[in-house]
């Protein structure tokens, strides 16, 4: 079974509906049981979503299943509406410290600029960075099928649920750890049994100061307010 359709029969039995919803500059929120937000990753500059402006009321599992979209903004607001049902179960802790903490002398691989890396890479044995444009020193996405094997520790991000390449990238990493986080991480233990061995993503503690951040460009995590983390590790 593919991940999405995996994570979507895991809340099929969902029955909630849209109570709020932004698409701010660089994140969706989405509030049905919970508030769940999700990345906006920018495609066609035509695109517009179906029912835009009368989503308010829908049936969640409508929205959630627009995950299964090739098209970057609907299978953001999937994955928003997919987390808005999930409780975000698991412990306050610093994800960033416990990779820093056990990176020394590892082979490490992140699919992305993390603003960690830096660091990763004066204590790690090997480290690589993988980017869609890479930059000097960085690697190609394709590297991936090279690298991610051979490494001791994996980093990526749940905004991979939206381009389709998670599931591959934790098939790739099955013999190390594979940290999956950041606020548009599902929390749920589906990423589990898919290669996960930790989760590490957000709960929303104050939606007012949440949707504050969010409608007034907020881009990096760090900066976005209402939020606390939250991290689950594979028993």
């Amino acid at each position: 079974m593919k991940i999405v359709d995996a994570l979507l029969e895991s809340v099929s039995d969902a029955d909630a509906i849209i109570g709020d919803l932004l698409i701010g500059l660089h994140w969706i929120s989405v509030t049905s049981r919970q508030t769940g937000v999700a990345h906006i990753f920018r495609g066609d500059p035509s695109f517009e979503l179906k029912d835009a402006g009368r989503l308010l009321g829908k049936h969640i599992l409508e929205v959630a299943a627009l995950l299964r979209s090739w098209q970057p903004l609907e299978a953001g607001l999937g994955l928003a509406a997919f987390n808005s049902l999930m409780e975000p179960r698991g412990e306050n802790v610093n994800v960033y410290d416990y990779i820093l903490n056990i990176a020394p002398g590892k082979t490490v691989t992140c699919i992305g600029r993390f603003p960690f890396y830096p660091e990763i890479a004066k204590t790690a044995a090997r480290a690589y960075l993988l980017e869609m444009e890479p930059r000097e020193g960085e690697l190609p996405s394709p590297a991936c099928e090279e690298v991610i094997p051979e490494s001791d520790l994996v980093i990526l991000t749940g905004t991979s649920l939206i381009n389709k390449t998670m599931q591959r990238l934790l098939e790739l990493s099955r013999k190390g750890i594979a940290v999956v986080l950041g606020p548009s991480t599902p929390m749920s233990e589906v990423l589990f049994d898919f290669g996960a061995s930790v989760i590490a993503g957000i709960r929303v503690a104050d939606r007012e100061k949440l949707h504050a951040s969010l409608s007034q460009g907020v881009k990096f995590y760090k900066k976005i307010e209402g939020i606390e983390p939250v991290t689950m590790f594979r028993k």
